[in-house]
């Protein structure tokens, strides 16, 4: 059995087929959680290795611009 973590064994599996990962970012409740979920569903559909699913807070000064605004709008 091994110790790994299913993204490490996910990127191991990639590795053995020389292929890069697919990871698209989504900020959760952006424009509401509704959608979220539905993109969610709809990247895995599509063939996503991973998703990257942002927390908003309310002070996102670390982030650009684009992931700013989305964290605002699924804050409100």
């Amino acid at each position: 059995m091994s110790n790994s973590t299913p993204i490490q064994q996910r990127f191991g599996q990639l590795q053995q087929q020389g292929r890069c990962a697919l990871m698209p970012f989504l900020m959760a409740g952006d424009p509401n959680l509704s959608n979220t979920r539905a993109a969610l569903l709809s990247l895995e559909a599509a063939g996503a290795d991973m998703i990257e699913l942002g927390i908003p807070y309310s002070d996102p000064l670390a982030d650009g611009p684009v992931i700013q605004a989305a964290a605002s709008r699924a804050l409100e």
